[in-house]
C-alpha cells in the first residue's frame, strides 16, 4: 500500500512538472535575464560599443525581464542625474547586447521629467544570445542614445 501511495504521488509530483514546463513554453519560453537595473556610475563610461551618458545617473528602481521568444521588459523610475536628481531627455528605449555587442533595441518610449520609463516590447534575438546586456538608452534631440542604466548589481 505504500509503495502505490509513494509510486501515486511521484507520478502526480512529475505530471505538474512536466505542465509547468509546457505551460511556461506555451507562454513565450524561458525567461533568459531577470536583473536589477543599475545608473552609469561615471560620466561617459562605453560598454559593449554603447557610449555612456556625459554625467552619472542615479537610479531609484530598475528592473529588466528578457524572454528567449524576443519579449523585453523594462521599467526604471528615479533615473536621474545624479549631479542635480533631474531628467533633461524626454524619450529613451531599451538596447540589447549579446555576447557584447548590438543585437537589438525596442521602440522609443516616454522619458518622464522624474525620470520614469517603461518599455514592453517584443526584440529579434540572435540564436545563441550569449551574454545579454539590457541597456536603457536616452534618445536626444540629435539622435544620440547615449547608455543611462545596465543591467547588474
Amino acid at each position: 500500500m505504500t509503495r502505490s501511495i509513494r509510486l501515486a504521488l511521484a507520478i502526480a509530483v512529475l505530471a505538474v512538472l512536466a505542465f509547468g514546463n509546457v505551460a511556461s513554453t506555451a507562454a513565450g519560453g524561458p525567461k533568459v535575464l531577470d536583473t536589477q537595473l543599475v545608473g552609469i556610475p561615471t560620466a561617459g563610461l562605453s560598454l559593449d560599443g554603447l557610449p555612456g551618458g556625459g554625467i552619472a545617473w542615479v537610479l531609484d528602481q530598475g528592473h529588466a525581464r528578457l524572454f528567449a521568444d524576443g519579449r523585453l521588459q523594462v521599467k526604471v523610475e528615479g533615473l536621474v542625474l545624479a549631479t542635480n536628481h533631474t531628467n533633461p531627455i524626454r524619450n529613451g528605449r531599451a538596447v540589447v547586447t549579446c555576447g557584447h555587442a548590438f543585437a537589438a533595441q525596442s521602440q522609443i518610449v516616454p522619458f518622464s521629467a522624474e525620470g520614469n520609463a517603461e518599455v514592453d516590447a517584443r526584440v529579434s534575438l540572435p540564436s545563441p544570445c550569449l551574454a545579454p546586456t539590457v541597456f536603457f538608452v536616452g534618445v536626444t534631440a540629435t539622435g544620440a542614445q547615449p547608455w543611462f542604466a545596465v543591467s547588474g548589481f
